[in-house]
């Protein structure tokens, strides 16, 4: 049944990978963090916290209730949480947080103005100042090896920037890769890679691909995750 499934859709141009944004596929890269930064929060990273249940994990979102909305939804109970947002350098900044729908659109919230199509489903878009601060500011409060992932809508690669230190520390970085400009001012992929090469991490797996619509599902974005060279 699968391989017919396979076959047709190999003949319309498709093909079947498997989920990988999974507690079961991360866990078989046998990364051993002692501290694990989620940042960029929303609503919470679960296949993330399931993946390193000895680890200690510290998420850091400018939308104060992330940190209720996770430990009310069950699926972490024991973390620290930081309500700012980080940046290459620390002070304040202006977070746009879009509405889809009557409470939703938080998960699209950004320190970077939106310019792609989806900016045009928006009912309004709230401003609000937020602190900033850098990740190795955060991070020099925890010990040890790290794993990192980054989801911060376009603000990727100043996060990185931030966190020279804390990236040497690293076994892994899961990212938010934009591969089209979908902010004002949106940095390169190179950028954020060329950050990560500096701390010795490398390019190790595509995680997920959000493709745009139709058969040419050219990628907008992707969840990339980097390692060391020697992993």
């Amino acid at each position: 049944m699968l391989g017919e499934i396979r076959r047709t859709l190999k003949s319309e141009g498709l093909a079947v990978h498997p989920i990988k944004t999974r507690a079961f596929y991360l866990k078989g890269y046998g990364f051993s963090p002692d501290v694990v930064f989620d940042v960029g929060v929303h609503d919470g990273t679960p296949w993330l916290y399931k993946s390193f249940a000895d680890a200690r994990f510290v998420l850091i979102d400018p939308q104060a209730d992330c940190g209720e909305v996770v430990r009310a939804s069950g699926q972490l109970d024991d973390f620290d949480f930081h309500a700012v947002a980080l940046g290459a350098e620390t002070g304040t900044a202006t977070l746009n947080v879009p509405e889809t729908a009557p409470g939703k659109g938080g998960a699209m919230a950004s320190l970077m103005e939106r310019t792609d199509n989806l900016a045009a489903t928006f009912n309004k878009v709230e401003t609000y100042d937020v602190p900033v601060k850098r990740l190795d500011d955060v991070a020099a409060e925890y010990d040890g090896r790290v794993g990192l992932k980054v989801d911060t809508e376009g603000f990727e690669t100043a996060v990185l920037a931030g966190g020279p230190d804390t990236l040497k520390r690293c076994e892994f970085v899961i990212l938010e890769l934009s591969v089209t400009e979908r902010f004002t001012q949106s940095t390169p992929p190179s950028a954020a890679i060329a950050l990560l090469a500096d701390a010795g991490l490398e390019l190790r797996d595509i995680l997920a691909i959000a493709d745009g619509p139709g058969k040419r599902a050219q990628p907008r974005h992707m969840d990339v995750m980097f390692t060391r060279w020697a992993a």
